[in-house]
């Protein structure tokens, strides 16, 4: 019963955003356009009676072509599972903050802007959280290139050399 009324909701919201529903390995998935976001997962927090209130991951994605921010959510009060990605422009990787739907929303979306790049709007304190401040470039990007083993192998016996 539960789950044809997640679907309901989704599907009603899914329409209000112009988003997709799928479903992967028995969780559903809504695709949306980044600028719908904060729409989207106000909703599925407020669901009636079966809430998606709990935020337990969000990572980005490359897809070549664009990024991905999925955030996965679940309910506090019943066995509820939705994925929520969000569809970033490669070219202006920029997506609203979701720490104003849930503070625990901070760390993930650090991780997300070190590691690809992806700029979000509203943050608190949207700083690299693995890499140096100075570090260039996201490492989890498909683009991102680093050295060849044998130049690490030439750096590394030049300073051991010394």
């Amino acid at each position: 019963m539960e789950n044809k009324k997640l679907n309901r909701y989704v599907d009603e919201l899914a329409a209000r955003v112009n988003g997709v529903v799928e479903e992967s390995l028995g969780v559903l998935v809504l695709k949306v356009q980044a600028p719908y976001i904060i729409e989207v997962l106000k909703g599925a927090k407020e669901f009636p009676f079966v809430p998606c209130d709990f935020l337990h991951d969000l990572c980005g994605v490359d897809c070549g072509d664009h990024f991905e921010v999925v955030y996965q959510l679940s309910s506090l009060h019943g066995p509820q599972l939705l994925r929520v990605k969000a569809i970033v422009d490669r070219e202006n990787p920029v997506i609203d903050s979701a720490t104003r739907v849930w503070e625990g929303a901070n760390y993930l979306e650090r991780e997300a802007y070190d590691m690809f790049g992806i700029k979000f709007k509203g943050h608190p304190n949207l700083k690299r959280i693995y890499m140096w401040d100075d570090f260039e470039g996201y490492p989890l990007r498909k683009d991102y290139v680093t050295e060849p083993i044998e130049v690490r192998n030439i750096v590394r016996t030049r300073i051991e050399g010394e």
